[in-house]
């Protein structure tokens, strides 16, 4: 049952089966697979550097955000401090106008209180001239004329002090 013949040939024919199949079966596959493992060796180290460029990009737009918040809290810290600085200058402008408005209401108030004395003085004393001569004309002598004459000089010089 066991022939020998067969069993060699049977060898032989699976040692030629075995190269033809390795020569153009198992050389191609495996060429095949080596170029499919390099293939995905490069993929995986593209995606690394792909990676690798996504987090350094993302530090940078990190890095820029922050600079531009910074920017940000500058430019309303400057504006706020613009805004103070004016806010002071036109209340000191209001306080400065205010003084100057009383100062010249006084001084428009002193100078109507003095042209309204000086008028009373007038008056009076037109009056007063009046009532002299209506009553020297009536019955004063000489006497009595210059004593009268005196008093109102010395009256009319109080009332001017």
């Amino acid at each position: 049952m066991f022939e020998t013949g067969t069993f060699i040939v049977s060898i032989v024919a699976f040692l030629i089966m075995f190269l033809i199949i390795r020569r153009y079966g198992f050389k191609p596959l495996a060429d095949m697979l080596e170029q499919r493992r390099q293939y995905i060796e490069r993929q995986i180290s593209e995606a690394e550097e792909g990676r690798a460029q996504a987090e350094a990009l993302l530090a940078e737009q990190r890095r820029l955000l922050e600079e531009a918040r910074q920017e940000a809290r500058n430019i309303v810290e400057a504006a706020r401090a613009r805004a103070d600085e004016q806010a002071r200058e036109i209340l000191q402008a209001a306080q400065a106008e205010a003084q100057r408005l009383l100062e010249e209401n006084r001084q428009m108030i002193a100078r109507e209180r003095e042209e309204a004395l000086n008028a009373a003085l007038r008056e009076v004393a037109d009056i007063t001239v009046r009532l002299t001569a209506k009553l020297l004309q009536q019955n004063v002598t000489d006497a009595v004329h210059e004593k009268l004459l005196a008093e109102a000089e010395k009256k009319l010089g109080e009332l001017v002090c």
